[in-house]
């Protein structure tokens, strides 16, 4: 008769013990914030404030800075937040939902850059069944890789661009898809994942500086006026 062997297992490892029942009525625990922050990092990963801290330095290391951006809900909604989420949660050790969510930032710009651009046929804009027959599908519903080799054919976007597209896309597919793939280099891929989608951020929406003025990029002014946000002129 063979040996039974015996493997480690990890105790109730989706319970937020101190708020979970019967756990909590037994031991009537207060819940405190750092009760909250050891539950919400990656166990394994510090959860004490000089830690978040450093990890927070650690991703906050991106060329160029995203330091403005219009207040306009869509664009808060589908760039600005998402990327916000992916920067906390690099700091409490959630390196694939920093992924992750670098990658829905990516597929989001790329339609505003499709959208902003007016793409037009017989010059007229592009209909969604113009874009069926031209791309086999509207540009929306397309894959991320066919929707970054259109803008770069179309010269939307440069090598830079196209390689920061490029690269979030594969890190994104390598840790969401592909269960062989180690997660040895994870916090390393995160940050530079991050890093790509500010990159893209920052082209589409434009921040030069001129006479004190924050200057946005011209298509996504149009884009703005074309959603009723109102522009100031003085």
């Amino acid at each position: 008769m063979s040996a039974d062997k015996l493997i480690e297992i990890y105790v109730n490892p989706l319970q937020f013990i101190e708020v979970d029942e019967p756990w909590a009525s037994i031991e009537k625990q207060e819940i405190t914030p750092e009760a909250i922050l050891n539950f919400i990092c990656t166990p394994g990963i510090g959860s004490e404030i000089d830690e978040l801290v450093s990890r927070y330095k650690e991703i906050s290391i991106e060329k160029p800075r995203l330091f403005a951006a219009p207040y306009e809900q869509r664009i808060l909604d589908k760039l600005i937040w998402p990327l916000r989420h992916a920067k906390a949660g690099y700091m409490i050790g959630n390196y694939l939902g920093t992924i992750a969510l670098c990658g829905m930032v990516a597929e989001m710009v790329a339609i505003l850059l499709f959208e902003i651009s007016n793409f037009s046929l017989n010059n007229k804009p592009m209909s969604e069944q113009n874009q069926s027959s031209v791309f086999g599908s509207e540009f929306e519903k397309l894959g991320q890789d066919r929707r970054v080799k259109i803008l770069y054919a179309y010269g939307i976007i440069d090598d830079h661009l196209k390689k920061a597209f490029d690269q979030i896309r594969t890190k994104r597919k390598r840790y969401l898809h592909i269960w062989s793939q180690d997660h040895d280099r994870l916090p390393a891929d995160a940050i530079e994942a991050y890093n790509a989608a500010i990159s893209i951020v920052v082209s589409a929406i434009g921040q030069d500086l001129q006479e004190g003025k924050l200057v946005l990029n011209p298509k996504l002014v149009k884009y703005l006026d074309q959603k009723g946000i109102k522009q100031n002129d003085g």
